[in-house]
């Protein structure tokens, strides 16, 4: 049975200081990065959301339940890529970064745990692929033009 905090004690209350001082939203002893005394959800591999990063770009977002972030970072690899290739490797070695820092916050209880569901991953591995084909047409056809240069 969960019990509801009281977050407006009586003034005259010994553990009133305890209950302000606490996070709201997280569960625990009320210190950043402690868990213990918590149910543990489930824990997030740090390298195993870098490695997806790293294989399709944003996914290691979406794996630690942040799909906006994630589209973001795949949108940003694909339009630095376009435009010049260190903006995309820039963004790109970014969303690595920031899915194994994320993962370790989450282990750590600094920041929400999320979950990933399975069928935002589906979505956006069709996202990932259409964004991959939109951008291999664009790079076949800036070939093309290339080459077709009237002398």
């Amino acid at each position: 049975m969960r019990m509801i905090r009281n977050l407006f004690p009586h003034p005259e209350s010994s553990i009133r200081t305890k209950i302000m001082t606490e996070p709201i939203g997280f569960t625990g002893t009320g210190d950043p990065g402690t868990r213990a005394g918590t149910p543990v959800v489930g824990e997030k591999n740090p390298a195993f959301a870098a490695g997806l990063s790293l294989l399709f770009p944003g996914l290691g977002q979406v794996y630690n339940g942040e799909t906006g972030k994630g589209v973001l970072v795949l949108f940003g690899v694909l339009a630095g890529l376009l435009v010049m290739l260190i903006p995309g490797i820039a963004v790109w070695l970014f969303g690595i970064y920031d899915a194994w820092a994320t993962a370790r916050r989450m282990n750590a209880g600094t920041v929400p745990f999320r979950e990933a569901r399975l069928v935002t991953v589906v979505l956006f591995m069709v996202v990932w692929a259409a964004g991959m084909l939109a951008f291999l047409t664009l790079l076949a056809f800036a070939a093309i033009a290339a080459l077709t240069v009237a002398v």
